[in-house]
């Protein structure tokens, strides 16, 4: 090959080298995501690695920059507080491709407002009952993560990916609980939890509702059977005893020919029937009624009184002790004579 052919076949490979090279699109912000609180500063850099560049920039609604003859530009917000910036990097070439453009990956954010919970007055054991959730003035949507608590265990989860709103909403959750008996006076609580991912605060931010207690509501049940057999010696004492769990507490009352050895009381949840000197009389069926506005719970208790010494006995024997008597004294009268 001639020295000039080879001259020519040199400056091809050369001229073609530069033409691919410069033909790629380079664009490198730094970080890659940024996540910022809604009204706090924000810097991002923004820089290509090519020759042939005729300046760089940002375009944003917020601080755009225009860097002539430059390969680098930096978006310096001081405070961010518009919602949708989106904040663009292009730089411009003097080869093809002559613009490349990348979005920055920004996630501005916002605490919740408030947090809180709405429940009913109360709820019935076993039936489904619904408990809201309220989150207001949180952003983004699409990151936020709505927990119910019960104590420390946690219910249900909600999250919300599919929103793509980027200005603060406000969300209620309708969570559906349905009680058991063990849940009466159990605290509620509701968690919004902003999953931020890479970039974002760790641990997550969040934000808790205030505590709630629901009362569950359920008619009385006894805690004792509900049939008994008890007995009592003719003159002793003796107490009966009801109780039972129901939400409101409930109130007693007992059924049985009143006397006026017999008194009833109630305290700390037990209701008992006293008993003094039984008698024949006391012997009988005591009904205990436990009731609330839900219900009523019902015990019965059979009282049987048992003989002591019977009366004819006891005539008899002093009978005999008197005869026995006017017996020794006509003795020693007839004695005396």
């Amino acid at each position: 090959m001639e020295p000039g052919a080879l001259l020519v076949f040199v400056g091809l490979l050369f001229f073609n080298s530069e033409s691919v090279s410069s033909a790629v699109c380079d664009v490198n912000i730094d970080p890659s995501r940024v996540v910022v609180r809604f009204g706090d500063p924000v810097t991002v850099n923004c820089s290509t690695t090519r020759e042939d560049v005729l300046g760089a920039g940002w375009e944003s609604s917020v601080s755009p920059v225009n860097k002539m003859n430059s390969k680098i530009a930096v978006w310096n917000v001081s405070s961010l507080t518009v919602w949708d910036a989106e904040p663009k990097c292009f730089i411009n070439y003097m080869n093809e491709p002559r613009q490349c453009a990348e979005k920055l990956d920004l996630v501005i954010y916002k605490y919740p407002e408030n947090i809180s919970l709405i429940a009913p007055e109360f709820m019935k054991i076993g039936v489904e009952s619904t408990i809201t959730c309220q989150v207001l003035d949180v952003a983004p949507a699409r990151y936020l993560s709505v927990k119910l608590y019960k104590g420390d265990e946690q219910l249900v989860n909600r999250s919300f990916t599919h929103d793509s709103t980027h200005f603060p909403v406000n969300e209620s959750i309708p969570f559906p609980v349905t009680p058991t008996r063990t849940d009466n006076g159990a605290e509620y609580t509701c968690v919004a939890e902003l999953q931020l991912g890479p970039g974002g605060l760790k641990p997550n931010p969040e934000k808790r509702s205030p505590p709630l207690k629901i009362p569950v509501v359920y008619k009385p049940s006894l805690l004792s059977a509900a049939e008994e057999n008890v007995e009592v010696r003719e003159g002793g004492s003796i107490v009966l005893k009801c109780s039972a769990d129901g939400s409101p507490a409930p109130t007693y009352e007992w059924k049985y020919p009143k006397a006026d050895n017999v008194q009833e009381i109630t305290k700390d949840g037990v209701s008992t029937v006293n008993i003094t000197r039984a008698s024949y009389s006391n012997a009988r069926v005591y009904e205990c009624h436990a009731k609330n506005t839900y219900g009523v719970a019902m015990k019965n208790i059979t009282l049987t009184v048992k003989g002591g010494t019977p009366w004819i006995m006891i005539i008899l024997i002093i009978t005999g002790v008197v005869i026995a008597i006017a017996i020794v004294v006509g003795g020693i009268r007839f004695c005396g004579r």
